[in-house]
């Protein structure tokens, strides 16, 4: 047992190796303009903008964030997340306008302040976020 000791730091260096490589070195994730995400896009929804701007800021105030500014008439919501780990803050926009087919599109950036990779978690976040929202709206 006491032989195996010197392996524990070998087994974590080459695990978190492991983690860090499967996710892109990126701290920036937008809907539709982040070629490390494609199965990120803008969300389209049946409903009418004004109706989707109040179920994203109700999904918005579900998860936690602080709302920085909010315009219904552009609709724009601006806000930060904290993660839980370290309490970095990141900043979140949302754009909701109105989808040329009908109902809305919804745009999302999430962009982490600090560091050059975010392990995924902007990612998360947005696709969290349209999740929830697909739910509120629905």
């Amino acid at each position: 047992m006491k032989v195996l000791w010197w392996l524990m730091p070998v087994v974590l260096v080459l695990g978190a190796a492991f983690t860090l490589s499967r996710w892109p070195v990126i701290n920036d994730v937008r809907t539709g303009e982040t070629p490390e995400y494609p199965d990120i896009q803008p969300q389209y929804l049946p409903a009418p903008p004004e109706q989707v701007y109040e179920a994203a800021l109700n999904a918005v105030r579900g998860f936690g964030w602080e709302i920085l500014e909010k315009d219904p008439a552009t609709g724009r919501i601006e806000a930060v997340a904290t993660t839980r780990f370290l309490r970095f803050k990141d900043d979140i926009s949302i754009r909701i306008q109105a989808a040329e087919q009908g109902g809305s599109r919804v745009e999302m950036r999430s962009r982490s302040r600090v560091g050059r990779g975010d392990l995924g978690t902007n990612a998360r976040r947005i696709r969290a976020f349209q999740e929830a929202l697909q739910k509120l709206e629905g």
